[in-house]
């Protein structure tokens, strides 16, 4: 069992039949990825892989996404990453969705009261409608936002007494639903 790469020959057709994971050309036999080489006794050659391939996202992921557009009563998620600890999850393309109900625990009249349109938030997946919108929830343990930026002079706010986010540039005072994880922006 070898680790093959990409385009990596494996022998030609005379000495073996192409398996899963190859690639033949002109008689010969390549690596399709990156995995380990396989003999059958049948003389079949395959590739199987070594890294997981990526799957879709699903509920109960973590991820990380900015906040691009908040129409009342709910904010538009363009995710950026997700947090894996299985199998690797590739975000989708196109805005999630957090709706106010799922910002935090009690009522909140407007999502615009807890992000703004830049800030940087941790979510979980709650829901995957039929057409591909993905539902957020900022309700859990250690989510919220992570990184926010003044709403006035897009400056750095930097935590002060109280939970309350301070901007260095202008002075202007304003609150989040913050993560755990919050770290002034840069």
């Amino acid at each position: 069992m070898d680790v093959v790469l990409p385009g990596d020959f494996l022998g030609t057709e005379e000495e073996f039949a192409a398996g899963s994971g190859t690639r033949v050309e002109e008689g010969r036999i390549y690596a399709a990825f990156f995995g380990t080489m396989e003999v059958a006794r049948d003389k079949v050659v395959s590739v199987k892989p070594r890294v997981q391939a990526p799957r879709p996202i699903s509920p109960g992921a973590i991820v990380y996404g900015r906040v691009e557009e908040i129409f009342e009563p709910v904010a538009l998620i363009q995710l950026q990453a997700v947090e894996w600890k299985e199998a690797r999850q590739v975000p989708p393309e196109g805005y999630s969705v957090l709706h106010a109900s799922r910002v935090k625990m009690g009522y909140v009249e407007n999502v615009h009261d807890e992000v703004r349109i830049g800030d940087i938030v941790k979510c979980s997946v709650e829901g995957i409608r039929r057409d591909g919108e993905i539902s957020l929830s900022m309700k859990g343990p250690g989510l919220g936002v992570v990184k926010a930026y003044c709403s006035r002079c897009r400056g750095p706010l930097a935590l002060i007494s109280g939970g309350a986010l301070k901007c260095g540039r202008c002075g202007s005072v304003e609150r989040r639903k913050l993560s755990g994880e919050y770290s002034p922006a840069k």
